[in-house]
């Protein structure tokens, strides 16, 4: 699922950590898009913006989380994501043949 940072987390997940630091959903696409490894020309034609638009939203959320690099902001991304309450673990698993027959 490349394209959309699922690959890391899942949609949940994604919006507890946009809200957890204060990214709006389109800082919270750039980022998905940051952990997709997209510069930022090809985040620029995803999201119909200019690279310059880009390099601002970029600009700005390194000010707003306190990072200098893509490189600081995955692992500042993965260091909130630690902090979030565990969902359980059958939350994930999908239910088994038998479960759905009945």
């Amino acid at each position: 699922m490349s394209g959309t940072g699922q690959g890391v987390f899942v949609p949940g997940e994604w919006r507890s950590l946009a809200s957890c630091l204060g990214l709006s959903p389109r800082e919270c696409g750039i980022v998905r898009a940051v952990f997709d490894g997209n510069s930022e020309k090809d985040t620029a034609a995803r999201f119909g913006l200019s690279p310059h638009t880009v390099h601002t939203y970029l600009w700005r959320i390194y000010r707003k989380l306190r990072v200098q690099s893509r490189e600081e902001l995955l692992v500042r991304v993965f260091a909130e994501f630690r902090t979030l309450p565990k969902r359980s673990s059958t939350a994930r698993k999908k239910p088994d043949a038998r479960q759905r027959a009945l």
